[in-house]
Order: C-alpha cells, then structure tokens, then sequence
C-alpha cells in the first residue's frame, strides 16, 4: 500500500469538505432539503474561499487543485495536462501554496 504525505491527506480531506458543501448547497438551491442561515453562510464560505484561492494560482498549480480539490479527481487525471515527473514537481508546489494560502 502506498503511503500518503500529510500534505495529501489534508488535500483530500479537504476536497471531500469542498464536494460536500458544494452538494450541500446545491441540494438548498433546489429546496431538496432546508439548512439554517448559519449554516448555508458556513458552506458558501468554504466554496467561496477555496474557489478564490485556487483562482490565485500559478496555472499549473491551480490545473492541479482545480482538479483534486475542486473537481475530486484521482488517478492518472493529470497525463492529460503533465508527464508524470512534471505533475509529481508542479504537485508539491501546488499543495504548499494552496494549502498556505488557505491560512
């Protein structure tokens, strides 16, 4: 089994915070379910404040981000965009800014 960094680990966690208040969200917009004002404001500023963040970026940072935390994609995504070497070097940097920024 393959061992993950911290780094990863709180990339992931959150990129499952982000997906779950986007749906969230969506689910309130479309009167599927109710959730009080405090609580839509909470979920608005964790989608906001990680969109803007990702927006800030370096390209081939915020490539990176934009689709593992924003979209939640995993596996070999990135040869679309990368070689393998070349995600792997653009990755650690993007995970330390992102992560930065996000203080």
């Amino acid at each position: 089994m393959k061992k993950i960094t911290k780094e990863q680990f709180t990339i992931q966690l959150l990129s499952q915070n982000y997906l779950e208040s986007k749906r969230r969200l969506r689910e309130y917009d479309e009167k599927l379910v109710y959730y009080n004002s405090d609580r839509i404001k909470a979920y608005r500023r964790i989608v906001t404040h990680i969109e803007d963040i990702a927006m800030l970026l370096p390209e081939k940072q915020r490539i990176i981000i934009e689709n593992e935390v924003l979209l939640g994609k995993t596996g070999a995504w990135y040869l679309e965009y990368f070689s393998a070497p070349s995600y792997y070097r653009h990755r650690e940097n993007a995970y330390k800014n992102f992560l930065k920024s996000l203080e």
